[in-house]
């Protein structure tokens, strides 16, 4: 069976936006502001791989592409943007190699 963003999103929606959230909190940013916003990084990179990892061994995928939007929001953390002209938390994320996704995915086997 084809694994879907779909179903994706069904398993680890709730998931990902808790941990989101309490990254967040930890590196001392307003989770309230950002955690939506990352979140949607993350299912836009998510989008974007070649492949989709099966549900069982998504988490380390999705973790792993919530780690490069949290660094990548760290180091974008010093602009200022006009009111209403602010870009979303990480619109610059490179989506992750499908070979990546894999050895990803055998690692947390």
């Amino acid at each position: 069976m084809r694994t879907t963003l779909n179903d994706l999103y069904s398993r680890y929606s709730a998931r990902l936006a808790a941990a989101a959230a309490a990254e967040l909190a930890d590196m001392a940013a307003d989770p309230v502001r950002d955690a939506d916003d990352v979140t949607q990084d993350v299912w836009l990179a998510a989008a974007q791989l070649g492949v989709l990892p099966a549900p069982g061994f998504a988490w380390p995928v999705l973790t792993g592409l919530l780690d490069q939007a949290l660094g990548l929001l760290e180091t974008s953390r010093g602009r200022e943007f006009p009111s209403g002209l602010e870009t979303p938390a990480v619109r610059g994320l490179q989506p992750v190699p499908s070979a990546v996704v894999w050895v990803l995915a055998a690692g947390a086997a």
